[in-house]
């Protein structure tokens, strides 16, 4: 898969996870916010709670589930 495919393949997950949240009931405050430690795909929040979502996608399984690829460092840097 070349750069372009898998850029807009991740786009595309962007858009189908921001949907799915704000059928859930949470607004959207921002999308690919840039940090000094790294970039949080989205982040969205609800009457009480503040939430950041790293959001992985792939066409299948094969390489793994995509919760698994949240790596450990991936989430002390969200944590920051």
């Amino acid at each position: 898969m070349c750069p372009d495919e898998r850029q807009n393949l991740g786009a595309r997950g962007e858009e189908v996870a921001a949907g799915f949240l704000a059928r859930k009931g949470l607004k959207l405050v921002a999308r690919n916010l840039r940090t000094p430690v790294g970039e949080i795909d989205l982040v969205l929040r609800d009457r009480r709670h503040l939430v950041f979502v790293e959001v992985k996608t792939r066409r299948g399984t094969s390489f793994g589930l995509p919760q698994e690829a949240v790596t450990t460092r991936k989430q002390r840097q969200i944590l920051r």
